[in-house]
């Protein structure tokens, strides 16, 4: 089917708010920018030939989405919405946001209507401020029951319900408040494409070959963003990688991309200080085909994650997908992909008593301390046990049978619970129920506009700054050679440094010079003939008349 005939298809079931730097990861490899690229290309696979609703910020931005799209092999008709238009939100009944909604966007809906439309974030990262207070928000208007935070794993949901209730809590003791909002918070996973991993790429024999390694070296990968701070403190690996290699030849493969430049020195002298023994294999992350080649020449896949930054983690499920048995932390997301004993195994993580992360947490509020320092000195302080990796890595190393299970245990459910379109067709269920609750609401009519008073018009608020502001009854005459000054006028930067093609024409401008020239009339008339009785036209007029090309009498 071509995109002229996706018209009769139904459309994707929520239409997708596109910033390009949250769906790829061309300028930046962090989880947050796989999981959005991941996202596209699932889209891509669940509904190749269906229309896709779209708000862009920019023609540059659509060109950027189309293009993306047709890379993944969609083959459907993208219909996108430039802001300060929301037809495609519209249409849809649901906009996703690729992280937690900003209140902003709500208030802009506001001003359409409540029951517009539906809005669906999704969490990525939680431990900055600015994300706690993006999650907090939701339990205050102007979000209402019909919106939605999917939480990518229960130990998310759990973060978020006790944060909401906590404020809720809070603004119920010092200000008496006793109404909130209750946003949906789902428990949906992130997702990957597990037929692309499963599928093998090159072979394991080639891969191994390709990295000079033997069919019978025991090969450990551990993957994802190097970063020492901000994902996991590789030292507990290390240590336990050096006592299985007094037993045995073990070869560990990092692969991923540096977060910094003083990262491979640190990890190359952590290396030979903890495990001198063990060898190891760097390998590009952003690198296709190298990095392709470490996961199908592993044996186990292990990941600690120590990191309050973690909220999901895609790389266990990724490990899963390729049929890897996994070894990963007791942490976040974790908790939810692998299955102890089934998929892999889960070793503890420990971290201090409530009350140990304040001082820190004071530096971080205060700006003494950088968020990446804060959340490093929160790994530091996070516990994942030599004696538990090791132990684990060893029952797994020693029993080929174990790993052949395991792997493919993990990988019947990366396919049955991880694969895109399963994903999507949770979301397509998620979007549909806040539909039923929004249209529940607007049948009722409980829901009336709530717009924050320092988020409003600016000619409504600043408006008793001026003389007089227009009023649709004063007299408007076009000035003699209008027409011909306005095709001079609209090429000047101090005239047109603020047009925008969306809400600016030039073309418009000359059809209203052109009404007010045929005879006398009134603002009101004028955009009535000119069928632009809203916002753009009274700006249109006020440029016509600031830049001399008409004349307005007030009273």
């Amino acid at each position: 089917m071509t995109a002229e005939n996706s018209h009769t298809l139904p459309p994707a079931p929520f239409c997708l708010w596109y910033i390009g730097e949250a769906y790829s990861t061309d300028d930046k490899i962090m989880g947050r920018q796989v999981a959005g690229k991941s996202l596209l290309q699932g889209m891509a696979r669940t509904w190749p030939d269906s229309p896709i609703n779209t708000i862009c910020p920019s023609q540059v931005a659509l060109a950027a989405l189309n293009s993306q799209m047709r890379d993944f092999g969609y083959r459907g008709q993208i219909r996108s919405s430039l802001p300060p238009g929301w037809e495609a939100a519209i249409d849809s009944g649901c906009l996703y946001y690729p992280c937690p909604v900003p209140q902003d966007i709500a208030v802009r809906r506001e001003r359409i209507g409540p029951t517009a439309f539906s809005l669906m974030g999704v969490t990525h990262s939680l431990s900055s401020q600015g994300a706690l207070d993006r999650i907090a928000a939701l339990m205050l208007p102007p979000f209402r029951p019909w919106d939605a935070l999917i939480c990518t794993s229960t130990a998310v949901q759990t973060l978020v319900t006790r944060l909401l209730q906590e404020s809720c809590e809070l603004w119920a003791r010092t200000t008496g408040a006793s109404k909130f909002n209750e946003p949906v918070l789902p428990v949906i996973p992130l997702g990957v494409d597990v037929p692309a991993r499963a599928a093998g790429g090159i072979g394991r024999a080639a891969a191994r070959a390709s990295m000079g390694l033997a069919d019978d070296d025991i090969v450990i990968l551990s993957a994802g963003r190097l970063t020492i701070h901000a994902k996991s403190n590789p030292a507990p690996l290390y240590l336990a990688l050096e006592r299985l290699a007094k037993t045995q030849p073990i070869i560990c493969i990092e692969a991923g991309v540096v977060s910094h430049h003083a990262v491979p020195a640190a990890l190359a002298k952590a290396r030979a200080a903890l495990a001198p023994s063990v060898r190891f294999i760097q390998v590009d992350g952003a690198a296709p085909a190298p990095y392709g080649a470490a996961w199908q020449a592993a044996d186990i896949f292990v990941s600690l994650s120590d990191n309050i930054q973690e909220s999901f983690g895609l790389t266990p499920v990724e490990a899963m997908a390729y049929g890897l048995p996994t070894v990963v932390s007791d942490w976040d997301g974790y908790k939810d992909t692998v299955r102890d004993g089934i998929d892999g195994f889960r070793v503890p993580s420990f971290v201090p008593p409530p009350g140990s992360g304040v001082p820190i947490m004071d530096l971080y509020l205060g700006n003494e301390q950088a968020y990446d320092r804060y959340i490093g000195r929160c790994s530091l302080a996070t516990v994942i046990t030599v004696d538990a990796i090791h132990n684990a890595l060893a029952r797994l190393v020693n029993d080929p049978e174990l790993r052949r299970r395991m792997g493919a245990a993990g990988q019947r459910r990366a396919q049955q619970e991880y694969d895109w379109p399963q994903i999507l067709h949770r979301y397509a269920e998620l979007a549909a129920h806040l539909r039923e609750i929004r249209l529940a609401a607007s049948v009722q009519q409980t829901s009336q506009p709530f717009l924050l008073p320092q988020q409003q018009d600016p000619f409504r608020l600043f408006g008793h700054f001026s003389t007089d502001q227009l009023q649709l009854h004063w007299p408007i005459f076009a000035k003699p050679d209008s027409l011909e000054r306005l095709a001079v006028i609209q090429d000047l930067g101090i005239a047109n440094y603020a047009f925008d093609n969306n809400q600016f024409d030039p073309e418009t401008a000359a059809r209203l010079l052109r009404l007010a020239m045929q005879r006398g009339c009134s603002v009101q008339s004028l955009l009535n003939d000119a069928g632009m009785m809203n916002a753009t036209g009274a700006r249109m007029v006020m440029w016509l008349w600031k830049f001399d090309l008409i004349s307005i009498i007030p009273d």
